[in-house]
């Protein structure tokens, strides 16, 4: 299944989304990069993201 978002997003609006799906067992990625996407950065600005279940699960 998949959600697009086409406008930007800042950490406040997906970070309690992002500790769920980590807690649920996905992985929260940047777009690009498959790197986990960061928090507490001096630009609020997300990047793109995917979220995807872990290969543990």
């Amino acid at each position: 299944d998949a959600y697009p978002r086409y406008a930007p997003t800042m950490e406040w609006d997906t970070g309690a989304g992002d500790a769920i799906c980590r807690m649920a067992g996905f992985q929260v990625l940047q777009y690009n990069t498959d790197k986990s996407v960061e928090y507490n950065k001096e630009n609020l600005l997300n990047p793109w993201f995917l979220v995807k279940l872990t290969n543990e699960n």
